[in-house]
């Protein structure tokens, strides 16, 4: 099914859609994770009216990512719904990400943003009585990928002396006391950085 779709060709109980999205379309950036195989996409089209069109669906399949702490590759399972508006509106445009919804634990959180802005729905533009999926579909992707991806919680990251993987053993140079002490800075480096300004200081 292609991801470019004439609004005459969208029936008035809408158009389903089911396509897989290969990575090559995609193009996520290595900071974005690296799509394993093909994603599935699934969902229906609707002409709302004259000037708008909404599309709902889901994307489904697997990522690879780099754990922000071992920095080694893992698999994550890509679940994601999303929904589109498309406009006809001369002024209708991809609405920019810093003024649409954020969601938890991605790079769309904002802790400020309330319960309504949550159920906004992001717009595209009809070019041409034709709508492209495709970038909508792309955003969606990338604005659910994770600020910090981990292989797993309680991953122990690399030793700070020798920079050996700590999921793997603990390495000649580090003790399980350095271990447990360069996890807790895995995990709280802000936290690290304020004692160490602490324990700097004359007396």
């Amino acid at each position: 099914m292609p991801f470019i779709i004439n609004l005459v060709d969208i029936p008035s109980e809408g158009l389903p859609i089911e396509c897989e999205v290969q990575a090559f379309e995609i193009a996520l950036s290595s900071d974005d994770g690296k799509i394993l195989g093909s994603l599935n996409c699934t969902g229906q089209v609707f002409v709302t009216d004259h000037h708008l069109a909404n599309f709902q669906g889901t994307l489904t399949g697997r990522v690879i990512r780099e754990c922000v702490r071992c920095l080694m590759s893992f698999e994550e399972d890509v679940s994601l719904s999303w929904d589109a508006e498309f406009s006809q509106s001369k002024q209708s445009s991809v609405v920019p990400v810093s003024s649409k919804k954020m969601k938890k634990g991605s790079r769309r959180h904002d802790s400020a943003i309330d319960d309504e802005h949550e159920m906004e729905i992001d717009t595209y533009s009809i070019m041409d009585n034709q709508i492209d999926l495709l970038p909508a579909l792309r955003e969606h992707l990338i604005l659910a990928t994770p600020l910090q991806p981990l292989c797993h919680e309680s991953c122990a990251g690399l030793c700070q002396v020798c920079g050996a993987n700590l999921n793997e053993g603990v390495c000649g140079c580090c003790s399980p006391a350095m271990v447990s002490s360069a996890l807790v800075s895995n995990v709280h480096p802000m936290l690290s950085q304020k004692t160490t300004k602490h324990s700097s200081r004359p007396v």
